[in-house]
Order: structure tokens, then sequence, then C-alpha cells
């Protein structure tokens, strides 16, 4: 059973044009991390930036990510796992960008000295949103997918942060029943664990 959050906009703010610098695009990385330096641009991803005024917004780091996948990143396809979670403010900065389709596709040469990692899944309404204007999945998926594929002690903080964004809408309630509803998919006895902690200790969300 698939979880059932329906699609919506979860920006936090109105999309504008957005600048964003990538290593050889114009700039090499020497350039880009001397602008760093000097205040100039801040890094949102690895070998990606934006002028050092704009805001770390969850809008923001969506435009980044799917600039960094370029081509990757096109209609019917979405942001998600770890790389999702890090857009609505849940994770950390990730290494690599996850990127869901409906079918698998041959893998892609890195961007931006990040590596790409395309993977099949289900993309509908119910189970995408849209963050200024870029797909990602909704955070309920988002969470099944961190439960399902991260080892408990990576999941539980990024899980903990999720359920303590109240503007998510996506509680430990719903993270457990959409588990317990999933009964043929691989790694539920992990996500069972990780959640039933959670909901037993409160652990505080992670920074």
């Amino acid at each position: 059973m698939e979880n059932t959050q329906h699609s919506e906009n979860l920006s936090d703010a109105k999309p504008a044009a957005l600048i964003v610098l990538q290593v050889g695009d114009p700039f090499t990385r020497n350039e880009l991390a001397a602008m760093r330096l000097r205040g100039s641009v801040r890094e949102v991803l690895p070998g990606a930036y934006v002028p050092a005024g704009q805001p770390d917004a969850p809008w923001i780091r969506a435009h980044v990510a799917a600039a960094v996948a370029g081509e990757q990143y096109v209609p019917g396809r979405a942001l998600c796992k770890g790389t999702a979670a890090w857009i609505y403010g849940c994770a950390p900065m990730p290494t690599k960008l996850d990127i869901v389709l409906p079918r698998y596709h041959r893998p892609c040469a890195p961007r931006a000295g990040m590596v790409l990692r395309l993977s099949e899944g289900v993309i509908d309404d119910k189970q995408i949103c849209t963050v200024g204007g870029i797909a990602v999945t909704a955070p309920l998926r988002t969470a099944m997918d961190i439960a399902f594929n991260l080892e408990i002690i990576d999941s539980m903080p990024v899980l903990a942060a999720i359920n303590a964004t109240g503007r998510l809408r996506c509680n430990y309630t719903q993270m457990f029943e959409s588990i317990t509803g999933q009964v043929r998919r691989p790694g539920r006895r992990r996500a069972l664990v990780a959640l039933s902690r959670l909901m037993e200790t409160q652990l505080p969300a992670a920074a």
C-alpha cells in the first residue's frame, strides 16, 4: 500500500530568477572557491553555488538540485530520497543527487562533482509535490524512502526532523501507518524498528 499524501506547493517563497554557478560553467573550481572566500557566493551543493545574498530556503535548494541534474531532470521525474529530505531542510547536504523516474535509465555522468542516482519508482500526483515549481517526492513518500532504505542510525534523525517540521504535515503516526500498510516492501522491519524507537523516545530532530 502506497502512501497517499496529495500533491501541493510547499514553497516558502515566490520563485524568482536564480543564478546557479557550477564548476566549469563558466568558472573553474578554484575561481568559485576564491569567490566563496570573498563572500560573493555560497555553496549549496558540491560544485554548485548561488550569490551569497540568496536565502537558505527550500525553493533555492530545489532549484539548485534541478540545475545540477541538468538534462536528467525532466517532466515525469522528481527529486527524491535524501535529496528531497535535504530540500525540506531535514537532512544534511547530499553528496549524491537522487532522481526517481517511471522506468530505469542507464547511469549518467556526474555533474559539478556529484553522482546522479536514478531509481525506478511510482510517480503520481499523490506522492509528488512542487517546491518552487520543482517536482519533489512529497514529505510522506520521502520519509518512507528514508525509513525503508537507510540504516536505522541514519534514518532516525531525518525522520525526526520531518516529524518536527510542522509545515510538512507529516508526523510519526502517518509514517507508522504507511509502513504497516506496505507488507511486501523490502526493509519493512528496519523501518518499523526506526519508527517504533522514535515514537517511544521522541528523539530530538537533527540540527
